[in-house]
């Protein structure tokens, strides 16, 4: 009985906590709708604020948890310098933001639903800021903006190519994760070593095809992506373009029947996967581990 009552007090704690996150959350979303959306909004041009996506990622590589994230965020909006300024590139374009003279206590509730929201990337501002800054002569702010909206804002399904052709459906995984992404490519490239060990060309074509157009991580990997790689993101993006080249030149080698280029072309993928491998596991496999 005493075990029934521990149950239920704990699961009557569970909810009221719950429902008290809620409440803060849906609180700190109307302030930050009502004070701060009219300058940091994606969809202005030109821009007057920076958008919350990338404020957030900011914040979030600044700092080591939830807590020190809005402590962080509140000293600065509660009284804006240049020094304590995160963005520092926002800031050399449109200034450090006004003190608009918030109640500590309402920006405390406006950064935990920055923290906790999911803001959709600004391609349009990307797209716009690399259009301004080509125009003006500004090379690396243009390529900084383009390479943004070409990471975020393009996937592989805007390459010609037909539907993919899954080689088997056994992922265990949510659709869109990092896990789900890997554990299907092991389910390809397992098809295609096989296709060749029996000289089956057909099989071999259609596993090189699913594996140059895998699936797309949804927006949640990648901005999980983004806060782990930071810099390198450019250089993951690199090795898995490496890789959809050399599955296209095997899927070509597949269609010609040229054994001899496709085992190399094989050997050559599979390299360049290890590559990759022993490169950025360190900085995902916290981000495998934490998907089911």
């Amino acid at each position: 009985m005493k075990k029934v009552i521990l149950l239920v007090g704990l699961s009557l704690a569970m909810t009221t906590q719950a429902t008290a996150s809620d409440k803060t959350f849906m609180e700190g979303k109307k302030l930050f709708q009502e004070n701060c959306l009219t300058c940091h909004n994606a969809e202005l041009e030109p821009a007057q604020a920076p958008p919350m996506f990338g404020v957030q990622m900011k914040y979030k590589m600044a700092t080591k948890d939830k807590a020190a994230f809005v402590d962080k965020v509140t000293a600065f909006v509660t009284n804006p310098t240049e020094d304590k300024a995160i963005l520092k590139e926002p800031v050399k374009v449109l200034g450090v933001m006004p003190n608009m003279g918030f109640e500590e206590d309402d920006v405390r509730k406006i950064a935990a639903y920055i923290h906790d929201e999911t803001f959709e990337p600004p391609c349009n501002h990307w797209k716009h800021a690399a259009e301004r800054f080509k125009q003006e002569g500004k090379m690396k702010l243009y390529q900084k903006h383009q390479k943004k909206y070409d990471m975020m804002c393009t996937t592989s399904s805007t390459k010609p190519h037909q539907p993919m052709h899954k080689i088997d459906k056994s992922v265990t995984a949510e659709a869109g994760s990092l896990k789900a992404i890997m554990q299907q490519l092991g389910i390809d490239f397992l098809a295609l070593e096989s296709a060749i060990l029996v000289e089956d060309f057909a099989m071999a074509e259609k596993a090189a095809h699913a594996i140059a157009y895998h699936d797309t991580p949804s927006l949640g990997t990648k901005m999980k992506l983004l806060a782990s790689l930071r810099t390198d993101m450019s250089k993951f993006k690199a090795a898995d373009d490496r890789v959809h080249k050399l599955a296209l030149e095997i899927k070509e080698a597949a269609k010609t029947q040229d054994m001899t280029a496709l085992i190399a072309k094989q050997s050559q993928m599979l390299g360049a996967c290890m590559s990759c491998h022993v490169l950025f596991r360190s900085k995902i496999a916290a981000i495998l581990h934490g998907e089911s």
